[in-house]
């Protein structure tokens, strides 16, 4: 093993761990003073100087990983399974103090619910175990006695993905979408808000069943928005709930009832043979999966107080949170169908319960996704690819288990490609498409009064001279009028046309 690779590097190919290429790894390079970083395709790569190269022991390349590279809970679990006790008790034994050697003792007993040998002196003073420079950790964590550290994972056993602290993300977090929000809405008046809140709820629909290119009927899709209305009803997240909402996204041909009993896959069926694209967990991990995410978006919920000035104190950005559920869900997949809408709900229950998305209000974030295909489809891909690798599936023979889809994979994956796509799909939602979106309500609303005091219309013939006009620039066009509107005559559709374009410029 070269010595240039420290680190998480290091471990998975001196212990031949089966983890998934790092998305941050660690290069020591003599043509440079001090350290550094720069990107390798999706990588990113920190580059050090030759004197930060550890002893070639599992203790020193540990440390550096802990010091330098964060917590890689998938890793670190392939690792302690392979390696056992006897290198961390010597670790403590010699280094009682030492940062590293007690986050990596804590780490090895909350993964593998076996005690190490740990003395460590009882006024050594507190650390965080997650390293709030690197990754997103909780504010607040519970400390542990034995080890002498806070115990901030945004996580559990069964489910904790984490987030690193990207130039980007920090930027983010600094920027405090959550206000921008607050102010956009505060420039419209109550009762317009609501008003347009009913047009959002149903745009959200709309544009969620479009990105799996599904048309809902009129009821599938007032039976969603209902449920998009409860996302800010404190409504606790269980598995019956997620059943609610598979049922309303679902012809009732295909409902379920409970986590799925077999092994889905994502890809696409060509008569001849199935294109693979990702294999989800398997179902009898679905159930230890779903408790931990339906664990963490509980705890969540209390993470949340309200301070003396009505805002929302969080425990961690709620934006980070929403990444790590939504995401978490899709990946698992625990319905044979339905799972990408119920992850964009999802999306929406996390942000609405942390206090980001204002009360009675739904930012259009899937009209967004729909405008971006591509860009969401890479945040999945960034996760699925990788793993597609690894795993092993045939659906012609349903009774041979998958392979490579271990559970570890979808319990600790780095959630921080999706976290900087969902940011950037909410930056562009608040600064752009939330305005444009309510603005053309009130315009529409605004039309509808002129207009209705201007003619009596025949049944749906408002609304639809409204669009076609606003739509075409404020001109009716010879094909829609000829076809809807040969009953007008011209002055009435100069006055009308004029009209539409009036209340389409006014702005509130």
């Amino acid at each position: 093993m070269a010595l240039d690779t420290p680190g998480y590097s290091y471990l998975i190919e001196h212990y031949k761990l089966a983890a998934r290429p790092l998305q941050v790894c660690a290069c020591i390079d003599a043509k440079i003073k001090g350290r550094g970083s720069h990107h390798s395709g999706d990588q990113e790569v920190l580059v050090f100087e030759p004197k930060y190269q550890p002893e070639n022991t599992l203790a020193g390349h540990l440390q550096f990983a802990l010091r330098y590279e964060g917590i890689n809970l998938e890793v670190l679990s392939l690792l302690f399974a392979q390696t056992g006790k006897d290198e961390l008790n010597t670790w403590l034994a010699v280094s009682p103090t030492s940062i590293y050697a007690r986050r990596a003792g804590f780490i090895y007993e909350w993964l593998t619910r076996q005690e190490l040998k740990s003395n460590v002196p009882s006024k050594t003073r507190y650390v965080d175990l997650v390293d709030n420079e690197i990754q997103f950790g909780l504010k607040k964590g519970e400390p542990d006695t034995r080890y002498r550290v806070i115990n901030n994972l945004p996580g559990n056993r069964e489910f904790c993905p984490l987030v690193r602290q990207t130039s980007y993300l920090k930027e983010m977090v600094d920027y405090d979408l959550r206000e921008k929000t607050r102010k956009t809405l505060a420039g419209y008046d109550q009762d317009l808000l609501r008003r347009a809140a009913a047009y959002l709820y149903l745009k959200e629909t709309q544009s969620s069943f479009e990105v799996e290119r599904e048309k809902p009927s009129p009821d599938r899709a007032q039976r969603f928005a209902d449920l998009l209305r409860q996302a800010d009803t404190k409504t606790p997240l269980t598995e019956e709930r997620l059943v609610e909402l598979q049922n309303a996204v679902l012809d009732p041909r295909f409902h379920e009832f409970t986590w799925r009993h077999q092994q889905n896959w994502v890809g696409k069926d060509q008569g001849y043979r199935k294109q693979i694209d990702f294999v989800p967990a398997r179902p009898d991990d679905v159930p230890a999966l779903m408790t931990g995410l339906l664990s963490l978006a509980s705890d969540a919920r209390n993470w949340n107080i309200i301070d003396a000035d009505d805002h929302y104190v969080t425990q961690i950005d709620p934006v980070i949170l929403a990444s790590a559920i939504a995401f978490g869900f899709v990946f698992i997949h625990p319905f044979m169908d339905g799972n990408g809408r119920i992850h964009r709900y999802l999306i929406h229950e996390v942000l609405a319960n942390a206090g980001f998305t204002p009360k009675g209000i739904i930012l259009p974030v899937s009209a967004v996704i729909l405008a971006n295909l591509d860009d969401y489809i890479a945040a999945l891909e960034a996760y699925s690819k990788p793993l597609r690798t690894m795993t092993s599936y045939n659906p012609d023979i349903p009774d041979i288990p998958a392979t490579g889809n271990d559970i570890v994979y979808f319990r600790y994956f780095d959630a921080t490609p999706q976290a900087e796509f969902l940011y950037r799909s909410l930056v562009r939602t608040v600064e752009e498409d939330l305005e444009k979106e309510i603005n053309y309500l009130l315009g529409f609303d605004r039309a509808w009064t002129a207009l209705n005091s201007l003619l009596d219309w025949p049944a749906h013939s408002l609304d639809l001279f409204i669009r076609v006009v606003q739509q075409n620039n404020g001109i009716l066009s010879k094909t829609k009028r000829d076809s809807h509107f040969d009953w007008m005559t011209e002055e009435e559709i100069q006055k009308a046309q004029q009209q539409v374009v009036e209340a389409f410029e006014t702005r509130i």
